[in-house]
């Protein structure tokens, strides 16, 4: 893959981020530091990232595909308080049991990736149900 500052920059984005971004939020964000960039160039670097198993795209079942600095797929935490996105530590025994099982069922199918969604409250939106407090309502 050839490095270009563009590329660079999105990939440097991701990473001290840690969060999970949509290209309409890297674009957003890389203005600030690159103002002539499309935000075609931003989906032309995240493929070349994502070739380059330098980022992972997530398609969850709503909203935008969400990009990551990360090099393995991994299971996701759909907050449907908050629309928070996370993901639990997976061991790679896990993700590879899982992938196991699915091409001993699969007669013949290859699975090559498998996006796994979890979708229910995180802690601090079960906390604020608790309290009866709407998402984003301050302490």
């Amino acid at each position: 893959m050839r490095v270009t500052p563009q590329r660079a920059h999105v990939w440097r984005l991701l990473a001290e981020s840690g969060a999970h971004l949509s290209a309409e939020e890297i674009w957003e964000r890389a203005r600030d530091v690159l103002p002539g960039m499309e935000l075609s160039t931003v989906y032309r670097s995240l493929e070349a990232l994502r070739e380059a198993d330098l980022v992972v795209e997530s398609r969850l079942p709503e909203g935008p595909a969400l990009f990551e600095a990360r090099a393995s797929s991994h299971p996701h935490l759909v907050c449907e308080g908050c629309g928070k996105v996370s993901h639990p530590e997976a061991s790679p025994e896990v993700t590879s049991g899982l992938l196991a099982a699915l091409a001993a069922g699969s007669e013949g199918f290859e699975v090559r990736e498998v996006h796994v969604v979890a979708r229910g409250t995180c802690a601090e939106c079960a906390w604020r149900e608790r309290a009866g407090r709407a998402p984003g309502d301050q302490d």
